[in-house]
């Protein structure tokens, strides 16, 4: 039996400029089947690293002739739900000109919603909730067999005599150190590139979960919505594992900029520290950037030195709004004086802030949203990224929007976190993708900002090129919240 790992032509946000990365879903469950499932023939094909179109990717799918073909990820970083149109679109014209191919999806959106999928796309045979390398390794045995056992396999919703069937939720895999490294080899890695101008490029995914939990997060949506404790129950990969990822990557594919997607890469400290002197121990010369929570980067600002020798170029934290009061409504778990703190030690230790915040909660006015802007730009990040919410799947604030009737676009290809999908109580749509324009423009034109990082001699080239990527790209952003440059 042959496992076609799938990806559509995806695109980018056109605020990013060119950036693609090898998809971390497919690459975590390919290494898992190939350890678990030897006698499957795996094989990849990412339409976006080699800019294929949909007439050259149904080409390519008949070429490789596989019996199943999967679908999704865990990441958003392409475009935020609206990557699942496209997934969506690709399984349809898979199933239409080789219905005997079986479809499996998972990870993102699929997770939250499986009952919906199943209903609106009958191309999807299969879908995986929440962490699949179990789920996918036993639905693989079972499809090898005249007469398969679906029922047994956990975590797992696929249609059955005209009913939907959501076997019982999946355990979580407890200890990820367990888990085999990614299966790098089956993907065209010279092909990636991130921010424009970092080639080659990949983004690692070595925890999950997050103890903070926040109200509006994406991650809710990769989990079975059955199991909503499971978002909270933090797990990650030693700091020892993760940095020989970090050598497999430099070495074998050179690759000398990598981005940690973990949501918060600094919860557990002993495991910030132990990577960081197995980096420095390797010599690697890489530079990286992480994800992490304000709080943890305030507990371990007497770390930032190490981590700066250890290859730091950037650390992002999220702000999202700008008083103590909303961020406790969010359930953020910070304050905004943790946040202004960690954007200065930073600094001081060499090494650039990336800050993203949010418009779009219902109670943003144009006086709220320009004051959080003011305060942004008070705290002076090195990089400043916007989102517009886009309630996720299984997030406490997709429930509500949906209970309380806020949500105006119903059409995922439009759900990029780019464009409002739905108004605040004071603000049209079209009013809150002007005013987050203005503010990414205001803030890349800001004077002595630009100088300041490019002129300073303790900030990383990486630091660097993806400040001059968002420069090169903010003027976008009013074209995408308006739907007119999206994904390029």
């Amino acid at each position: 039996m042959k496992l076609l790992f799938l990806q559509p032509q995806l695109g980018a946000w056109s605020t990013w400029g060119k950036h693609r990365a090898p998809n971390i879903n497919h690459a975590q469950l390919a290494a898992y089947l190939r350890e678990k499932n030897p006698e499957i023939e795996l094989a990849v094909l990412d339409c976006r690293a080699l800019e294929l179109a949909e007439e050259e990717m149904l080409n390519r799918v008949g070429q490789i002739k596989p019996d199943v073909v999967y679908l999704g990820d865990i990441l958003h970083t392409t475009g935020g739900a609206a990557i699942i149109y496209r997934y969506n679109q690709a399984a349809k014209k898979v199933k239409e000109n080789y219905p005997a191919t079986t479809i499996i999806v998972g990870g993102l959106y699929y997770s939250a919603l499986p009952e919906r999928i199943l209903t609106e796309n009958s191309s999807i045979d299969y879908v995986i909730l929440g962490e699949g390398e179990i789920t996918l390794s036993e639905l693989m045995k079972e499809l090898t067999r005249t007469k398969p056992a679906l029922e047994k396999v956990k975590g797992l919703a696929y249609g059955h005599n005209h009913q939907i069937s959501l076997n019982d939720p999946r355990p979580l895999i407890e200890d990820l150190d367990k888990l085999p490294c990614p299966a790098y080899d089956l993907f065209p890695m010279d092909q990636y590139v991130g921010y424009s101008y970092l080639k080659p490029y990949v983004e690692t995914w070595n925890s999950r979960g997050c103890p903070a939990g926040c109200a509006f997060c994406y991650e809710w949506s990769q989990f079975d919505t059955r199991s909503r404790n499971d978002l909270r129950n933090y797990r990650a990969r030693s700091g020892k594992l993760v940095a020989q990822e970090m050598e497999l990557l430099a070495k074998k594919y050179g690759l000398k900029n990598i981005v940690m997607m973990d949501d918060a890469f600094n919860v557990q400290r002993d495991r910030v520290i132990e990577f960081c002197q197995e980096m420095i121990e390797k010599r690697l010369g890489t530079d990286w950037l992480m994800l992490g929570r304000a709080p943890n980067y305030v507990r371990d600002q007497d770390l930032f030195p190490l981590m700066k020798e250890a290859g730091a170029a950037c650390c992002l934290v999220g702000l999202e709004v700008a008083t103590d009061d909303e961020l406790k409504a969010l359930k953020k778990g910070i304050t905004t004086q943790q946040v202004a703190e960690t954007i200065a030690k930073l600094r001081k230790a060499g090494i650039a802030s990336v800050l993203t915040w949010m418009i779009g909660f219902w109670e943003d006015s144009e006086e709220v949203i320009k004051e959080r802007y003011r305060f942004v730009d008070q705290i002076d990040p090195d990089l400043m990224a916007l989102q517009v919410l886009n309630p996720m799947p299984g997030s406490p604030l997709w429930d509500e929007a949906w209970k309380k009737d806020l949500i105006e676009v119903d059409d995922l290809s439009q759900w990029d976190f780019h464009r409002p999908v739905m108004p605040t109580k004071y603000l049209s749509r079209e009013r809150l993708a002007e005013l987050g324009a203005w503010t990414l423009q205001d803030f890349y034109q800001k004077e002595g900002r630009i100088e300041r990082i490019f002129k300073n001699p303790d900030f990383a080239p990486m630091a660097k090129v993806i400040f001059q990527s968002y420069l090169d790209n903010a003027a976008n952003f009013e074209k995408a919240i308006k739907g007119e440059a999206v994904f390029v």
